[in-house]
């Protein structure tokens, strides 16, 4: 079942070009939604080379992470959890984690504002 929404007010939807960062990350935001100056909702497709490490990653956002090819681990909560090809996994906002990778890995990042409480 699809379900659609009525937008009554107006957003911004732009396709953004490539960036690149060092130590062999590539970086392509491809869609980013913002509302009164605000940036409410993002997808970012990245590509980290092999025996990268992003220590102490903790986003103010709720982030979705999901690989699309490589092999690395993600620590969370003092888990280790392994990421491959289809692995899935939700960040809520404010949470410390750790991104390494043992093959260059793909995924696709996706932020957006955690529900209030």
């Amino acid at each position: 079942m699809v379900q659609a929404m009525n937008m009554h007010r107006a957003f911004h939807l732009q396709l953004l070009l490539i960036g690149s960062l060092p130590h062999q990350a590539i970086n392509l935001e491809i869609v980013q939604h913002s509302y009164a100056r605000q940036t409410m909702y993002q997808q970012n497709l990245m590509s980290l080379g092999t025996e990268a490490e992003l220590l102490e990653i903790c986003d103010a956002k709720d982030v979705t992470l999901t690989v699309l090819e490589g092999q690395g681990s993600l620590t969370l909560y003092e888990e280790v959890l392994t990421l491959e090809p289809g692995m899935f996994v939700f960040i809520p906002a404010q949470t410390p984690h750790t991104l390494r990778t043992q093959a260059s890995l793909i995924f696709l990042l996706v932020r957006c504002e955690p529900e209030p409480f």
